[in-house]
């Protein structure tokens, strides 16, 4: 809907500011012209939400269980890796058949392991002085497992980001992001900077969701306040 913002002046300093939306009156405000119009706009919010259903993103009472950590992140990944199987056009795979391996633990017996062992990165020769950053770092594969689960699922949960990674990895989580056709962004400052994936909804399809549900992700559905 169309939305225009007219403004008046008044005595000395002061400017009236009137909404109109799609060419009708809503409400008005008379102050400062650098924040008259803020808060026109405030005094309309207020009785449109007596009449209409407002959208409203709690984004910001999502609770410690939503956020993807960096150990999480990690954690996943290493999840996924363990569920590997070796396949039987593996060449290590080949060999072991010709030794006569047919499957299931190793020995004689078949007491040995059965999956294969998990590669760990280890920085050499680096004790003290040791980049903890780097260390922690996490990979650029591994968020971008995340992402594509998320991009190939039905989940209507965004995904909310520690804030505790790094600037330069939230810039490859946007660029992941694009990749999958993903909306991606930032919220805070400072430390409290944390970023949210989420799916692109056409406002449309994202009202009848939540008229049918109540609640999308983050988003719910607020009926009118009027008695």
């Amino acid at each position: 809907m169309t939305v225009e913002y007219v403004f008046e002046r008044m005595m000395g300093m002061r400017w009236k500011c009137k909404v109109m939306l799609e060419d009708e009156f809503i409400a008005e405000a008379v102050g400062v012209k650098k924040s008259v119009k803020h808060e026109a706009a405030e005094e309309a919010v207020k009785i449109l939400k007596k009449t209409q259903p407002t959208v409203v993103n709690n984004l910001k009472k999502g609770t410690v269980e939503d956020v993807i950590s960096r150990n999480e992140i990690r954690g996943r990944s290493a999840e996924e890796a363990f569920k590997q199987k070796i396949k039987e056009d593996n060449i290590g795979n080949q060999i072991l058949r010709k030794m006569g391996w047919t499957g299931g633990g190793l020995g004689k017996d078949g007491e040995g392991i059965r999956e294969p062992i998990s590669v760990k990165e280890q920085f050499k020769r680096e004790g003290l002085g040791l980049d903890v950053e780097r260390v922690n770092r996490i990979a650029k594969r591994d968020i971008e497992e995340i992402i594509r689960n998320y991009a190939r699922s039905d989940s209507h949960i965004d995904l909310t980001f520690s804030r505790e990674l790094t600037m330069d990895e939230r810039k490859q989580i946007h660029q992941i992001a694009q990749k999958y056709g993903l909306k991606s962004k930032s919220h805070g400052q400072g430390h409290n900077r944390y970023l949210v994936v989420s799916r692109k909804r056409r406002k449309e399809d994202l009202l009848d969701q939540l008229k049918q549900e109540g609640q999308v992700g983050h988003y719910e559905l607020i009926m009118p306040q009027a008695n």
